[in-house]
């Protein structure tokens, strides 16, 4: 069984996902002649929507990470903790 915050994740993949779907058939949508046709495959739109939410979401981890705080240099010991209460 998943986890709550793998569960929460995919979630979070599939609404992306899913927003993106519909702005990319949105911009499939043709329409000709009084016909409504959508020029690439909406299976493979779908495929291609939740791939494009996978790598946004690693690469928004990746920004988030980058950008959170950084303790380049400190080195914080058991004994330096026990000196604070002196």
């Amino acid at each position: 069984m998943a986890s709550p915050a793998h569960a929460a994740a995919n979630a979070g993949i599939q609404d992306l996902a899913s927003r993106i779907y519909v702005e990319l058939i949105g911009r499939a949508f043709l329409r000709a002649d009084n016909t409504a046709v959508i020029k690439p495959d909406p299976g493979e739109l779908a495929k291609l929507s939740l791939q494009l939410a996978e790598t946004f979401r690693k690469a928004e981890k990746a920004a988030n990470t980058a950008a959170g705080p950084q303790n380049i240099g400190y080195n914080v010991e058991l004994a330096d903790m026990a000196k604070w209460d002196k």
